[in-house]
């Protein structure tokens, strides 16, 4: 409906997304040539903020609203508007008191302060009209998803399971390194460039509290750890009245919200490794599966085809208790070590991945291989061995080396 306006040199060519507050187009700048990502923001008052933006029905109501609006604004100024930009450090340094007035600039602020991270997506310029306001961002044309459910790209691949799930901890660490939770990490909200790097985006639910209170619902349902889905926080012992998690009164007040972001990363790993979700919510009266969970986890065993190294990964990763989860330092580590993810098939053997990492805490292009010998060879000399190696096998595995171990220093286990 949209297609062909313009905002600025900017040149809508498709919608591509829409959530509880925005909707996402796919524009060309008509100067440079190049592609951008452009969230077009409702813009919202106070109370709006309020109110609960976890409900299917009111997001896709305000998205439709704010398309309506969008297409009577164009055609108002025959398609082609001309907005000022914001000063982007000027959004970061918003306080609290000022982005309670302005409550969708608090997305905004969150993705500015982590978004010099290689592994989120960069905002370019911020352009504000009457009605919207506008997010241009880094395009990216498929999303983890997709990716994952339709192409299968990751089910033959352990190397590259381990690369983009340790570049998504990656990104999500420096996020809480800024004391900011994302609360809604999920395959849609992550991107692949076109050499497999993720990169994240979507902070519209995102906060700075460290712990929430119990049913604090934010995020999708199938990613959501089991103390925000339901548990009354009453402590009166009893498991099935607080899903499980914990009998204290004192305990079950509030939880880390820390670990709510590691429990989604567990549910993403079974994503790229197994294509499939091990329930639909982690609820123990609304979900069967998780029911069997909470009382006996080697279920993931009988519905998951999981080697047992890396279903005691996941037994410690998706803790029912919060306070008991893996930190993500941890998980990156044994992730970085993990020798199989399934029981056979392409999965069944992995070598290990030794990240190196640089004064922006992520991953750098550099990457070497440690042979069995242990004598380390360069990046340059692996090319230059495939390069004159005839064996066309050889020739296929370094393309495939390529792709796979940018951000890494890889370690060939024996």
């Amino acid at each position: 409906m949209l297609t062909n306006c313009q905002i600025n040199n900017l040149v809508l060519r498709s919608q591509v997304g829409s959530g509880a507050f925005g909707l996402v187009f796919h524009a060309i700048d008509i100067v440079s040539q190049q592609e951008y990502a452009i969230k077009a923001v409702l813009k919202t008052s106070p109370n709006d903020s309020n109110n609960s933006t976890n409900d299917e029905k009111k997001q896709i109501k305000k998205s439709t609203i704010l398309q309506d609006k969008l297409y009577h604004y164009f055609k108002e100024h025959q398609n082609r508007i001309y907005l000022p930009s914001v000063d982007l450090e000027s959004i970061k340094n918003l306080t609290e008191q000022q982005l309670y007035c302005i409550p969708h600039y608090k997305e905004i602020n969150f993705h500015l302060k982590v978004h010099d991270h290689a592994n989120i997506v960069t905002i370019h310029q911020i352009l504000e009209s009457q009605i919207a306001t506008f997010i241009v961002m880094d395009y990216y044309p498929i999303d983890l998803f997709s990716s994952i459910v339709e192409h299968k790209h990751f089910s033959n691949d352990g190397l590259l399971v381990k690369k983009v799930f340790l570049q998504l901890c990656s990104a999500l660490n420096y996020c809480h390194q800024q004391n900011i939770y994302h609360c809604d990490i999920k395959p849609e909200n992550i991107l692949l460039d076109r050499f497999d790097n993720i990169h994240l985006c979507d902070f519209g639910l995102a906060t700075y509290s460290s712990y929430l209170a119990p049913n604090t619902c934010v995020g999708s349902s199938y990613y959501m750890a089991p103390e925000r889905v339901f548990c009354n926080g009453n402590g009166n012992g009893n498991n099935n009245d607080n899903n499980g998690i914990c009998n204290d009164q004192n305990v079950c007040s509030s939880f880390p919200t820390i670990s709510g972001d590691i429990w989604s990363l567990g549910i993403i790993l079974i994503n790229l490794t197994c294509i499939r979700n091990p329930w639909l919510k982690a609820h123990q009266l609304e979900d069967n599966t998780y029911h069997h969970f909470a009382k006996d986890n080697t279920i993931l065993q009988k519905i998951l085809p999981i080697s047992n190294e890396f279903f005691q990964l996941l037994s410690n990763i998706l803790k029912i208790n919060p306070f008991e989860r893996l930190t993500i330092n941890s998980l990156i580590q044994n992730v970085e070590n993990l020798a199989s993810f399934t029981v056979d098939g392409p999965l069944s053997s992995v070598p290990q991945l030794i990240p190196i990492y640089d004064n922006n805490n992520y991953y750098n292009i550099n990457a070497v291989t440690q042979p069995n010998n242990n004598n380390s060879l360069s990046l340059n000399e692996l090319i230059n061995d495939y390069a004159d190696d005839p064996n066309e096998e050889n020739n296929r595995k370094w393309k495939h080396i390529q792709l796979i171990f940018r951000r890494y220093t890889i370690s060939i286990r024996s």
